[in-house]
């Protein structure tokens, strides 16, 4: 198959819907499929070999939050008759992708789109939401309707997808890969050494990892900690960057936290191996998510799961209550200490939910979701196909 993948945010990846993108883009390559990407033109940008990659010009979201790219339909119908492409895949609602499915639709070839934003990922202020969540609901409804098929990453997803159109939706994990979020691609040096590097002793390790932002309400674990009883030997090392470090940053300070809380910053390959290998908890406050890419992560390298309930929130489905973690209250951060004693004081319980967590990821191996894309994507490629010998 030759398939085109549209996405503002991939190569680098900038939050879950990058990592997705660029994923799902080299795994269907490895697989023998032609994959070009359309994405924003960035500075310094990463090698690709594995893809051909035409970057457009962009502009970049406020707060380090990544980019918008711009282009016409006409230029994207050249790329796509150029390299003969067969179906479009795109990612993001906005203009680029816009464009991207009024080029495929000209072509007569067919169009996946992929559920990754929600409004609160848009609008992240209440008042804001209250002003603008109606222009947004209905922009993302008339994009949602226009292509062949949608896929979402959960069944919480889908359900969302219901206000937006009544096309097929396909529940098709983001997926984790296996191979590289796995315990034996890192040494006891090399997490000793990440101990060291942090001064973590033998503490009993939260884990928080992804962006700093308003929707992750990364600063309710600082009330979580106020929360815990500082007799136990517990830190929360926090990875990832965003608009809220500054505050994070402060917020510590005030509460005299610096030896009991550690931004880490953005942790890339081995050291990021080493965090979700070190940490004995992974804590989730995040007010929306249509999965959790990270979750998985931290499923596969064995972390007990913890996840905030919210309404808006697909990452709850990643928690079997009691058996691989819990959910938690996000206004009683009482709840949640409570829950992390429970895990603190019972070995045995910790060991039993981390290996029940690690079974829980082999589900969402990405192997198993790119066979998922295949199919879609090949009996799209065949009702076409038909139906153009029919014309």
């Amino acid at each position: 198959m030759r398939v085109c993948f549209v996405s503002d945010q991939a190569f680098p990846a900038f939050g879950g819907e990058g990592i997705s993108t660029r994923n799902f883009c080299l795994n269907l390559r490895r697989r023998g499929h032609k994959v070009i990407l359309l994405t924003s033109q960035v500075r310094n940008p990463p090698s690709v070999r594995e893809i051909k990659v035409y970057r457009f010009f962009s502009l970049p979201i406020p707060k380090r939050r990544g980019y918008l790219a711009f282009s016409s339909r006409r230029r994207i119908l050249l790329i796509l008759k150029e390299e003969k492409i067969e179906l479009v895949h795109i990612n993001l609602p906005t203009y680029l992708g816009w464009q991207a499915l009024r080029a495929a639709k000209k072509m007569r070839i067919p169009v996946v789109l992929g559920f990754h934003v929600q409004v609160g990922n848009v609008i992240r202020h209440h008042l804001s939401l209250f002003l603008l969540g109606g222009v947004v609901e209905r922009w993302f409804s008339h994009f949602f309707r226009a292509g062949d098929v949608v896929i979402a990453p959960s069944i919480f997803a889908s359900r969302i997808l219901g206000r937006y159109t009544h096309k097929l939706v396909e529940v098709i994990s983001n997926g984790v890969d296996a191979e590289k979020f796995n315990l034996k691609r890192i040494t006891s040096e090399d997490r000793e050494r990440f101990r060291k590097r942090y001064s973590l002793r033998n503490s009993f390790l939260l884990l928080y990892v992804g962006r700093l932002s308003y929707e992750k309400n990364v600063g309710y674990l600082l009330k979580i900690m106020q929360n815990l009883d500082t007799s136990q030997d517990i830190k929360l090392l926090v990875v990832g960057e965003g608009e809220f470090k500054d505050k994070l940053k402060k917020r510590i300070r005030e509460l005299r936290m610096e030896h009991r809380v550690i931004l880490a910053g953005p942790l890339k390959d081995e050291d990021l191996l080493c965090a979700y290998a070190e940490a004995d908890v992974f804590i989730l406050p995040s007010f929306t998510e249509l999965q959790s890419i990270a979750t998985l992560e931290a499923m596969a390298m064995k972390n007990v799961i913890m996840v905030g309930r919210s309404e808006e929130s697909a990452a709850q489905e990643l928690v079997e209550e009691g058996l691989n973690g819990y959910t938690f209250s996000l206004r009683d951060p009482h709840d949640a200490a409570c829950k992390i004693h429970t895990i603190f004081s019972n070995e045995k319980l910790k060991k039993e939910m981390q290996e029940k967590s690690f079974r829980m990821a082999q589900e969402h191996d990405i192997q198993k979701s790119v066979s998922r894309l295949e199919e879609v994507y090949g009996r799209l490629i065949r009702v076409y196909r038909r139906k153009k010998c029919m014309n």
